[in-house]
């Protein structure tokens, strides 16, 4: 078995442990990066299809106020470029929401029926859009009321926690308006990747508390969370985490899950499969299921492990579809689609970056299947699968949508070492009893990763503040 002493030990090649183990190498500590998968990325990684393209099936975009993603796609030499939202109005290029400019439209599938529109505002009728945004409001200023890194502290936290999501959203009080109840359900779904009724109220607005002040809104609208794809051959995203692996050459070791820490006053030893590393400290970066199922030795006291086992991610499938164009574009849809009652709730447009004349070399949809709807999808063929996918995109964006040259297919809660995604959730109870621990470091230990990051939690940018954070602590400790 491989032997290596190093100052810190990272547990996870996704971005949290890339970006842990880049910051500690700019302050002179020597690290070792242990990664399960055969690759690096964790949850976010690409597929190559029969003609030899790479596609993103996990994390994929950028959004608004994510600086410390922009800067390492810059600094491994890639490039960002925008999400395709129509043209503007050469008059107005800043106003979105402007009728009659060229901004591209969404298809919302409801009742059956589709709906084109512009903007953020969905055409359920007034009434239910004022409903809509008053649900998106208190949601906001409850999770204004969270003390920041201790939202088990909150005024009426036992309450918040005691409840779940989908309590609160069916709750006529809160949500007077059934269409406004259906669009609301839909949007938690998709960000939990599970029901609402799985969710607790107070875990639910640790969410919406990373969202920059903007709450749930925040995640809910493409404006905010993916306006820029990654250009590059490696599927854009991930090969943003391949260029980083790459940059730390062998300190990192992929097919190593980690089976054991052994922690003591003075140091740890970090045991995988082909390799023990013994270090000063350890940050695991792993998701919190599978922290959980990593030996500690001595035990860690309780509240470790019934916070990380009782954190369970969502079920998620996630679909690619290629064409020949992108046939979408010319009719004045931006490929955005919503139909919560679908199988398939959500497309957006995927393509790679247009060559001059605004034309992408091929078009490329990306959609989910989320919860029991994934479920629904596991128990399928192949074949049903990817014919259910294009014919409901076809219903939303016509019968081009049936025509592929390529189609891909990632179900990540058969992913052994992600087990679902894209992120775990609070289940009632558990923030209020086990949540103290979240963020403490159980003494060499230390902790990161989406779910643990205090900003944009959940996503690849809080991914990386996250793991940068960790770091950052430890220097201090070494001095």
């Amino acid at each position: 078995m491989e032997q290596r002493e190093v100052d810190v030990c990272i547990v996870g090649a996704g971005f949290a442990g890339l970006a842990a183990a880049r910051f500690l190498r700019t302050k002179q500590k020597t690290v070792a990066v242990l990664e399960a998968r055969d690759r690096v990325g964790g949850r976010v990684a690409a597929k190559t299809l029969e003609n030899g393209m790479a596609v993103s099936v996990g994390g994929t975009w950028i959004g608004d106020k994510q600086d410390r993603i922009k800067q390492l796609v810059t600094d491994v030499g890639l490039h960002a470029y925008p999400q395709y939202d129509g043209k503007p109005d050469p008059c107005d290029p800043g106003d979105p929401l402007n009728p009659w400019d060229h901004t591209a439209e969404t298809v919302l599938r409801l009742d059956g029926v589709n709906h084109r529109y512009k903007g953020l505002f969905a055409p359920i009728g007034i009434d239910n859009l004022a409903v809509l945004g008053l649900a998106f409001e208190t949601l906001r200023e409850l999770s204004a009321t969270l003390p920041p890194g201790r939202p088990w502290d909150a005024h009426d936290a036992r309450a918040l926690d005691g409840q779940t999501l989908g309590g609160w959203l069916s709750s006529p009080l809160n949500v007077p308006s059934e269409k406004a109840q259906i669009m609301l359900r839909a949007t938690m779904r998709l960000l939990f990747s599970a029901e609402p009724e799985e969710v607790s109220l107070l875990g639910s607005l640790v969410f919406a508390a990373g969202g920059g002040g903007k709450g749930f809104e925040y995640y809910a609208s493409p404006m905010y969370t993916e306006t820029h794809l990654v250009d590059g051959d490696g599927g854009g995203m991930p090969e943003v985490a391949v260029r980083l692996g790459r940059d730390l050459g062998d300190a990192v070791r992929t097919s190593a899950p980690v089976r054991t820490i052994r922690h003591s006053d003075g140091n740890v030893e970090v045991v995988a499969d082909g390799i023990t590393v013994r270090a000063k400290y350890v940050i695991v970066t792993a998701p919190p299921i599978l922290a959980g199922m990593i030996q500690y030795e001595p035990p860690l006291p309780d509240a470790y492990g019934q916070l990380m086992r009782k954190m369970p991610p969502g079920a998620i499938w996630r679909f690619v579809a290629v064409y020949e164009s992108a046939f979408w574009r010319p009719r004045g849809l931006s490929g955005e689609t919503v139909a919560p009652e679908s199988l398939v709730p959500v497309s957006i447009d995927q393509c790679p970056r247009p060559d001059k004349d605004g034309n992408p070399a091929v078009g490329i949809l990306s959609c989910y299947s989320i919860g029991p709807s994934a479920d629904v999808m596991s128990r399928m063929t192949v074949a049903d699968r990817k014919s259910t996918v294009l014919r409901e995109l076809a219903t939303r964006l016509g019968d081009e949508a049936l025509t592929t040259i390529g189609f891909a297919e990632f179900d990540w809660s058969a992913e052994p070492w992600s087990c679902g995604g894209m992120i775990a959730h609070f289940p009632p109870g558990v923030l209020t009893s086990f949540g103290h621990v979240l963020y403490e470091p159980a003494g060499r230990i230390s902790w990161a990763g989406a779910e643990r990051a205090t900003e944009m939690h959940g996503l690849i940018e809080g991914a990386i503040r996250s793991g940068e954070k960790a770091a950052g602590d430890i220097v201090a400790k070494l001095g």
